[in-house]
């Protein structure tokens, strides 16, 4: 069949910006290249904005009825994050993320990158008096090291100090998995992989960068650490949820089984996931004692985060994002507006204005008072 001219140009019309959005997409997404030898730690760069990103990430943001903020494409894979006090920017890191990523809900976008020099971005906490960002560094197995946590100048992005490893320069010993700052801002607790003495949670003062205290036991307080009571204690995953008095690293309690934990906003229960249980558990964190259970589908939950009132509990589990409400023991939203796989990280702004989830190669960030105040999905 022989095609007019006009529906020549008519196919031309279509084809070719499909082409050409095609082309930059495969431009965009090709890794960054790697500088030999690597820059400096400590370093900032200004990243420029993408009117492809803006784009895409308006395009996803169409795809769904859900209240979405902003989708922040990523220009590495993303596991982990962290999110400001003031919900204004979101630090990522992961496995195969040299420099950690700032991004800027209000523009959408990446606006700048830190500098840590060698190894990866394993774990990210920012201060809650929005001073400090803290990073924790992943090695290349064949590199000698010893800075194994970053603290920068959130605003500025200057480095301030570097924090030592536990085990000198013996390469993976030093090994960073958690972060977490104490309520005050003035304590940083950091979690190793495990030791040969079996200690992994160090505790740092943030201004002079001294060694504080040692917690024992600790050989896996590698996936959640936590501040309580008003920084008086601190918990961690283990064998259960591990309860440490922080003045003098005394274990005070333990509660549970290994699992995946959240502790509420004012430290009275423990959200809980046994392991190998479908089952997600409401504890009362003082005794111990089951409150509540709520029932799950068919798959395990991976990753769970209180909202700031303590109402809420979001969580990433096999059957997909889901928000419960904890009075009525069910679940009011069950989020599709994620172009990718949820990571190991959601979490809430401090005002509980902003829920995020890392999502492999994008951060989306959703309303959440819009959220919870939409007709609920079942």
């Amino acid at each position: 069949m022989k095609l007019s001219g006009r529906t020549k140009w008519a196919i031309a019309t279509v084809a070719i910006p499909i082409l050409a959005f095609a082309l930059l997409y495969v431009y965009a997404t090709l890794p960054e290249e790697k500088e030999i030898p690597p820059p400096a730690t400590g370093e900032v760069r200004t990243v420029p904005p993408s009117w492809f990103d803006r784009a895409l990430s308006f395009y996803y943001e169409k795809r769904t009825d859900e209240p979405i903020v902003a989708i922040i494409r990523q220009d590495f894979p993303a596991q982990i994050g962290a999110i400001s006090p003031d919900g204004q920017y979101i630090a990522t890191g992961g496995s195969i993320i040299r420099d950690v990523a700032i991004s800027s809900i209000a523009e959408g976008r990446i606006v700048r990158k830190f500098v840590i020099g060698s190894g990866d971005v394993a774990a990210v906490a920012f201060s809650p008096d929005g001073r400090y960002l803290a990073t924790g560094r992943g090695f290349m197995a064949n590199i000698r090291h010893n800075e194994s946590v970053n603290i920068w100048d959130a605003q500025s992005g200057r480095l301030i100090r570097n924090l030592p490893g536990p085990a000198g320069p013996e390469m993976s010993l030093n090994n960073v998995t958690a972060l977490a700052f104490s309520p005050d801002s003035r304590t940083l607790a950091v979690g190793y992989v495990t030791q040969k003495e079996g200690d992994s949670v160090n505790l740092f003062d943030v201004e002079t960068g001294k060694r504080l205290r040692v917690i024992h036991p600790s050989g896996l307080a590698h996936r959640y650490i936590v501040f309580l009571d008003g920084g008086k204690y601190l918990g961690y995953e283990d064998d259960g949820f591990n309860i440490h008095e922080v003045r003098t690293g005394k274990r005070v309690q333990k509660i549970g089984k290994p699992g995946v934990y959240a502790l509420s906003p004012d430290s009275r229960h423990l959200a809980v996931r046994p392991d190998y249980e479908q089952n997600l558990k409401i504890l009362d964190r003082h005794t111990g004692r089951e409150v509540k259970v709520l029932q799950t589908g068919k798959g395990y939950y991976r990753v769970l985060a209180y909202s700031p009132d303590g109402r809420y509990l979001a969580v990433h589990s096999d059957d997909g994002l889901l928000i419960w409400d904890l009075s009525a023991g069910k679940v009011v939203r069950q989020l599709k507006g994620h172009p990718d796989f949820v990571g190991h990280w959601i979490s809430f702004d401090a005002g509980g204005k902003y829920f995020a989830a890392v999502c492999n190669k994008y951060v989306v960030v959703w309303d959440f008072k819009k959220l919870i105040s939409a007709v609920p999905t079942p």
